[in-house]
């Protein structure tokens, strides 16, 4: 599915490549600025070849995104069953059981330890209960 995508990104790149070559110009006319609107709207004038200049980075824009999406697709894939693996398989109390406090990382500060769960740990925060799941843990001492 990628070569197809390559295709495509490579075919949009050209395409943007030679419009450029078409297009470009060595000294600019600065005399087309003052040319009425009408001239300078549709197709040839001025904002038309913005446009079709926009669309043919659009294209390639869109393209690319597809083909670095479907590149990192196996990728992610590993990195979400890893991450689902650890969540599967931790135990907090086991590993640290023996720990008074835990750090939690949306906020940094450091909370004495109520009891270790195996995916969760309670906490006294701000003078009451409440849990941190393995997550969002920090650090522990």
């Amino acid at each position: 599915m990628t070569a197809h995508l390559e295709a495509r990104v490579a075919a949009a790149r050209a395409k943007l490549e030679a419009w450029d070559k078409r297009h470009t110009v060595s000294d600019f006319d600065h005399g087309m600025l003052n040319l009425p609107l009408r001239a300078r709207n549709g197709k040839t004038g001025i904002d038309g070849l913005a446009r079709q200049r926009a669309e043919l980075q659009r294209n390639l824009d869109s393209a690319d995104a597809k083909l670095r999406r479907a590149q990192a697709a196996p990728r992610l894939a590993a990195e979400k069953a890893a991450r689902e693996n650890t969540h599967a398989t931790i135990d907090l109390k086991a590993m640290h059981g023996d720990k008074t406090e835990v750090q939690w990382t949306l906020n940094g500060a450091w909370f004495e330890v109520v009891r270790w769960n195996k995916k969760s740990v309670t906490v006294v925060m701000a003078g009451e209960r409440d849990t941190i799941p393995h997550t969002q843990i920090g650090g522990v001492r």
